[in-house]
């Protein structure tokens, strides 16, 4: 009792009775913080910070406008868009868009103009008159007949339209809710076959609406798996009770340190109540089974908790170390909400493992039912199927070896299958509205996904007006659409294509214009340098320029290939030592993620594993002990990525998060497991007899926090978001491969190590 009680407090009921009234009143201060907890879904978070192109990114955007400020509206009439009253409609609702606050651009099909210059003074001219259908015909072939309407406001297939939304840019999340939400009361006003919108206002409400949900379910989802296992364990009501109690309040702690430092709620940190029920209730279940075992047997309560310290305390503070590397590990991502994560996970864990050894105590000191001694009698089953376990592993130990053997180089195999991807509204699943209208646009226009070129004027001093420079950056637009299959095409070479295909009879759909007439209509371009279209796509001082487009959401994977082939025809195409071209753009720079998400991952990995080798060499003063604590904890980690690569799981920011923090926990039993069979042995036991009491004494508690761990990942693969869904099931796996090899391979290792006996 004495061991778990400061010196300076002579008394153990005043002890206990000061432990229970700060964590009441410390749990009171946490519930009032949660009110000022917020959700909050900043996918420019997510942005590589240490990368240099985020710098080029952001001053891109200062310098013309953000790419991901607009939204689409999809209209669609099965029988054909050539309708009078359709169109009409489509003009309606337009023109409601454009009385929004906060909408600063509206193109649609009704009020498309195209500019032509007649030498004297620019003409606008009306793409699409809808409300005369005697020109449907002629206006069709000239919609039909152009490179940059198809795929941008008109389909193919005749089906439908498209209209485009300029938003104000750096919009509140509660600007951008507000927004949102009166953009579908307008839509709702309108009966058309369907309609489908996308932009980021309308998936940032999706995305937190539904992290609020999954957050409330995934805490909800965990108790009720953790309350089951306790009762299948502990057959009591009390024993139900006092672990939940550790667990929840240590999840409030969190949450409340987590408000106090002005931290939201953000998709990673949703997983958050799960990871510390998981982590928490783990330090619980061992103490607790000690406990009562103890109880079982008879030792006076007044030895119990010295021999807890002993036994389960170091062995749990040990696992409780192992466990916040894992998470720590997560500080090597370049990604903050990652990083977070990790920290507020760790804080969580340790809060757990305070509470499992002050909290506890005192509720266990003020009150212990009689029932749950009984539950903890060695005289059942289970006691009997272990012994007959573990002398099976004894006399096949070849055959396990053989085993591992051969699965190991089976998933080395699927290892080589990992593919490195990211593709943009993939966490979302196919029943979410948004998703099914991102498809659509990807399906029936060019895309939603942003593809942006910063151009700059290499010496800094010819303008990139310059006719020889504009017909450079004129292939490069071209080849662009050719190659990504892009349309919403701006630039300023395409811009002066467009007005010179609008004021000349020109046969071939690709021409440029020659010099002269090139020079004619640049006057009229630099004559109304002021107008914010022209301003968003060239500088004053014509020295940086802008190529935007959108293209379909094909994943990171497939994009950097055409952005490889793209520059390498900027290479072949462009005279470098005058121009220079960067790929950048918000959908970029998440796809850089990926290029760091490798190196992080491994270097987080390496940390886990080196602090963990340290510490078992301090512990054991034996390499061979290393090796033997790592192998069983690194095997799952191999067979899972060879899981990965036979299944087609890619690997991208969530699935990457799985091997450092697996390995943190995966390694929670094994320390268990051998600190017993060393006490064991110190007590003067034979290794034999050793190896049958660390069965029995660890194999239940290990066994059962298996069972939780399982539970509560499980509890995550209900989740809409894809890469939560994957992010419980490999973590779930992981765990179930660990104590396979925890209880089959680990006992092999070690017989080894310590010499086989006759007996």
């Amino acid at each position: 009792m004495c061991g778990l009680i400061p010196p300076f407090i002579k008394s153990q009921k005043t002890y206990y009775t000061v432990v229970v009234s700060f964590v009441i009143l410390f749990s009171l201060f946490c519930v009032f913080q949660l009110f000022q907890l917020r959700f909050n879904y900043d996918f420019e978070a997510f942005f590589p910070n240490e990368d240099h192109e985020l710098e080029l990114y952001d001053q891109y955007r200062k310098t013309f406008e953000y790419d991901n400020e607009f939204c689409l509206i999809g209209i669609e009439r099965k029988a054909g868009i050539f309708d009078s009253v359709f169109l009409k409609k489509v003009d309606s609702i337009s023109r409601l868009f454009a009385e929004v606050p906060d909408i600063e651009k509206v193109n649609s099909p009704t009020n498309l103009k195209l500019i032509s210059y007649n030498g004297l003074s620019p003409v606008a001219e009306r793409v699409l008159h809808f409300e005369n259908p005697s020109l449907y015909k002629d206006d069709s072939t000239k919609i039909y007949n152009s490179d940059n309407l198809i795929g941008s406001f008109f389909p193919e297939d005749g089906k439908s339209v498209s209209v485009f939304l300029r938003t104000k840019e750096r919009l509140t999340k509660t600007a951008s809710d507000s927004l949102a939400n009166r953009l579908e009361r307008i839509i709702g006003q309108f009966q058309f076959d369907d309609i489908h919108y996308v932009g980021r206002i309308f998936a940032q409400n999706v995305y937190l609406n539904n992290l609020k949900t999954e957050f409330v379910l995934f805490l909800l989802l965990s108790l009720t798996v953790v309350v089951i296992f306790l009762w299948f364990s502990f057959k009591s009501v009390y024993g139900i009770i006092v672990p939940l109690s550790i667990v929840v309040i240590s999840i409030l702690w969190t949450l409340g340190v987590m408000a106090l430092l002005g931290k939201d709620v953000d998709l990673m940190c949703a997983m958050l109540p799960t990871m510390i029920f998981i982590a928490g209730m783990s330090d619980v279940v061992h103490f607790f089974s000690k406990y009562f075992e103890e109880l079982a047997k008879g030792t006076e309560r007044g030895k119990i908790y010295p021999l807890i310290l002993k036994e389960v305390g170091f062995p749990t503070f040990l696992t409780l170390v192992t466990t916040v590397v894992g998470f720590l590990s997560l500080l090597f991502s370049s990604i903050k909400p990652i990083r977070d994560f990790g920290i507020y996970t760790s804080i969580g864990v340790v809060i757990a493992f305070i509470l499992s050894y002050t909290l506890l105590p005192a509720l266990l000191y003020f009150f212990t039912p009689k029932k749950l001694v009984s539950v903890h009698g060695h005289n059942n089953k289970t006691y009997a199927v272990m012994r007959s376990g573990l002398f099976w592993i004894f006399r096949n130990q070849k055959f396990i070896l053989g085993l591992t053997s051969v699965v190991v180089i089976l998933s080395a195999i699927g290892i080589y299958k990992i593919r490195v991807n990211n593709i943009l509204l993939e966490d979302l699943s196919d029943k979410v509205k948004i998703k099914q209208d991102f498809n659509f646009f990807d399906k029936h226009y060019s895309g939603v996904r942003p593809l942006e070129l910063a151009i700059f004027s290499k010496d800094g001093k010819t303008p990139l007006w310059n006719y020889e420079l504009m017909r450079q950056i004129y292939r490069v637009d071209t080849f662009v659409r050719k190659e990504y299959g892009a349309c919403f095409s701006v630039s300023p070479a395409l811009l002066v294509k467009t007005i010179y295909h609008n004021s000349y009879d020109v046969p071939d759909k690709k021409a440029f214009p020659d010099k002269e007439e090139y020079n004619e209509i640049v006057k009229l371009l630099q004559a109304n340098r002021n107008n914010r279209d022209i301003q968003v796509l060239m500088t004053k001082d014509a020295l940086k320029s802008r190529s935007s487009t959108k293209i379909r959401d094909m994943g990171s994977l497939e994009a950097s290939k055409h952005n490889a082939a793209l520059m390498q025809f900027i290479k072949t195409v462009t005279d470098t030592s005058q121009l220079e071209f960067k790929i950048t753009g918000a959908a970029h720079l998440i796809d850089r993620n990926n290029e760091y998400m490798v190196d992080n991952m491994i270097q987080g990995f390496g940390f886990s594993i080196l602090v963990i080798a340290l510490l078992t060499y301090l512990l054991h003063r034996s390499w061979r002990m290393v090796l033997v604590f790592i192998l069983p904890n690194v095997i799952p980690l191999i067979i899972i990525a060879g899981i990965m690569g036979f299944a087609g799981i890619e690997l991208k920011a969530a699935t990457s998060l799985v091997f450092s923090i697996a390995f943190g926990i995966a390694t929670d039993d094994t320390i268990h497991f051998i600190s017993r069979l060393k006490i064991e042995l110190e007590y003067g036991k034979s290794l034999l007899y050793a190896f049958k009491r660390t069965y029995f004494e660890t194999g239940k508690p290990i066994i059962l926090t298996t069972f939780i761990l399982m539970g509560g990942f499980m509890s995550l693969m209900i989740s809409d978001f894809q890469s939560t869904f994957y992010f419980g099931f490999l973590v779930c796996i992981t765990v179930i491969i660990a104590v396979l090899a925890d209880i089959f391979l680990l006992p092999v290792l070690l017989f080894l190590i310590y010499g086989k006996t006759k007996k």
